[in-house]
């Protein structure tokens, strides 16, 4: 039996250890859940231009932003940038005020999209692979209250990309499958799982663009 998410909206807001191999002070939580991979594609839909709209609250989140068109180059500066970020924290003598510090810079910028740290990179790279991420959170791994007891996004896909999407799941820990609404859920214990799945969604670019513009079988007439 499929596990059914309370999916919470997304906020408007490295992979392991930091770039010196070096983590200071801070110690990531790990988080319960019992990581399953399994997509039943029967069961997935595709949102309506209708649904995408600016007033439209896809999946209940009157805060949705549609970055459906989000180049490669732009999901892999955002994962660049996470990752600066958090190895601010990894390396800060005093994580929980670097961390205060740096939501108080992301409030002047769109760097992170205005996302959670540690996932922004997840919806980013599924925006790029053509994927539409309607909610996300960190679950609280750098800190700060948040509704949801583990990292996850919540996104639709094509069926089409299923096959891919597994299998980089499967190579990263992350757990994926349906949820409500027809969408799926990518999640994890370890925010660095759903961050190397973010970084292997890049690297896979090409894989991702060949199934985008691979043409449709033919209907039976």
């Amino acid at each position: 039996m499929s596990q059914r998410y309370n999916l919470t909206p997304m906020r408007p807001a490295s992979l392991g250890r930091s770039r010196s191999g070096v983590s200071a002070m801070f110690e990531y939580p790990t988080f319960h859940a019992e990581i399953i991979r399994n997509v039943a594609v029967d069961s997935m839909r595709w949102p309506a231009k209708s649904e995408r709209g600016e007033d439209a609250a896809l999946g209940g989140n009157r805060q949705f932003a549609d970055l459906y068109r989000l180049a490669w180059r732009e999901a892999a500066e955002i994962l660049d940038a996470e990752s600066t970020l958090i190895e601010r924290i990894e390396k800060s003598s005093d994580p929980e005020q670097e961390y205060d510090a740096i939501e108080d810079e992301l409030d002047d910028t769109d760097a992170l999209l205005g996302l959670d740290i540690g996932v922004a990179s997840v919806v980013a790279a599924l925006s790029a692979a053509r994927c539409i991420p309607f909610t996300s959170c960190n679950a609280g791994t750098f800190g700060g209250h948040h509704a949801e007891s583990y990292p996850l996004v919540g996104f639709f896909a094509r069926p089409q990309q299923v096959e891919l999407l597994l299998r980089l799941a499967t190579e990263t820990r992350t757990g994926l499958e349906n949820s409500d609404g027809g969408c799926l859920v990518a999640y994890a214990n370890h925010v660095r799982n759903l961050r190397a799945f973010a970084a292997a969604l890049i690297r896979e670019r090409k894989a991702f663009d060949a199934v985008r513009v691979a043409p449709r079988p033919n209907r039976a007439r």
